[in-house]
């Protein structure tokens, strides 16, 4: 079955030391700490009430409203990790999915949740803060090298999402381009570079991820999002 397995929230804090140099130590504002709720939450355009994100830049918004991610990849990241098991929320999501993979989300299919109606907009960004959440300087890169990244919703009907709801998709896209795919044309645009010209051709798609397509054509991307500061 797809479905949901845990919805999480969070709010952005500061962690660390302000004098520190150090990166596993250093200051940092974060709010990938989720917590799990055991009841039906709000989605509304921007994402769920009561959830927040750090880096308005690079993370939420309309197009990056709710972040999913796949529990199979938890035991992966788990060995990664060198932990036992990874608590709901792990990798920042605020919606843990069984049943759906990077390999089975296509680019701007669409999802019924709940009450709630939402979008595949893109695949998500790891940036470095994920390697602070877990103390490992490889992890980010790790995600983006697998191509294991998770993605984000865009929420076209408002509604309500909780734990058990399953997961209908309602309507799918041509081309059909996973995220797994499309994140592997990401990492190597010379090698796939007319999968990212086909996605460029998908409208519904967030508009910033589109122009990150058109700047890594161009060679002109940068990635120091996912670097320390």
């Amino acid at each position: 079955m797809v479905k949901i397995l845990s919805v999480q929230v969070g709010r952005a804090k500061t962690y660390g030391d302000a004098q520190s140099k150090d990166f596993l130590e250093k200051e940092w504002q974060s709010a990938s700490f989720k917590e799990v709720s055991h009841t039906p939450l709000f989605a509304n355009f921007t994402g769920f009430s009561g959830d927040e994100v750090a880096d308005t830049i690079h993370h939420g918004g309309v197009d990056k409203a709710i972040f999913a991610n796949s529990y199979e990849n938890y035991a992966h990241w788990a060995s990664f990790l060198e932990q036992k098991s990874l608590p709901f929320g792990a990798l920042a999501e605020n919606l843990t999915i069984t049943g759906l993979h990077e390999q089975s989300v296509m680019l701007g299919e669409v999802h019924q949740i709940g009450t709630a109606i939402l979008q595949v907009s893109q695949p998500r960004k790891p940036c470095w803060k994920i390697s602070r959440r877990w103390n490992h300087k490889a992890f980010t890169n790790e995600i983006f090298t697998s191509g294991l990244t998770g993605w984000y919703y865009k929420v076209l009907q408002e509604g309500l999402i909780g734990s058990d709801d399953e997961i209908k998709v309602i309507q799918q896209k041509t081309p059909q381009i996973s995220i797994l795919k499309a994140n592997e044309a990401f990492r190597e645009p010379e090698k796939y570079q007319s999968i990212l010209e086909t996605i460029l051709d998908i409208p519904s798609l967030a508009s910033s991820y589109q122009e990150s397509i058109v700047k890594r054509l161009k060679n002109e991307s940068d990635l120091g999002y996912m670097k320390a500061e």
